[in-house]
């Protein structure tokens, strides 16, 4: 059922603001997913055996073992991993700091043409 409007109401226009910006972008952002943040980094260790190839000259150390560290819930985080999953988590890291140097640069971009940088006094 269609509504009536009585005589004394008028449908709303949008007011013109007078200090509106004259540039309006619209970015559309094609992300490749999933994001880690964090780092991998990689150790070799000895181990507590006296005869081990790892106690040798030259030494052949155990490893090399993969570990990621980031934050979980604001608190630092290391985890092992294998190579397969270190693999995996160093192309989501490096997307994540893609993501990162694009958002700086569009962050600098909307400081330069913040409202304050817009005036003409």
């Amino acid at each position: 059922m269609k509504k009536q409007r009585t005589k004394h109401t008028k449908p709303l226009k949008p007011r013109k603001r007078q200090n509106a910006p004259t540039v309006v972008k619209t970015l559309r952002l094609p992300l490749d997913w999933p994001f880690l943040p964090g780092c991998i980094s990689t150790a070799y260790s000895r181990c507590g055996q006296p005869r081990c190839a790892c106690k040798g000259k030259p030494p052949k150390l155990h490893g090399p073992y993969y570990r990621w560290t980031g934050l979980v819930a604001g608190k630092p985080t290391t985890i092992t991993l294998n190579a397969a999953e270190a693999q995996e988590c160093q192309r989501r890291i490096k997307r994540f700091r893609r993501l990162q140097k694009r958002l700086q640069q569009w962050i600098a971009q909307g400081i330069r043409y913040a409202p304050w940088n817009q005036r003409q006094d």
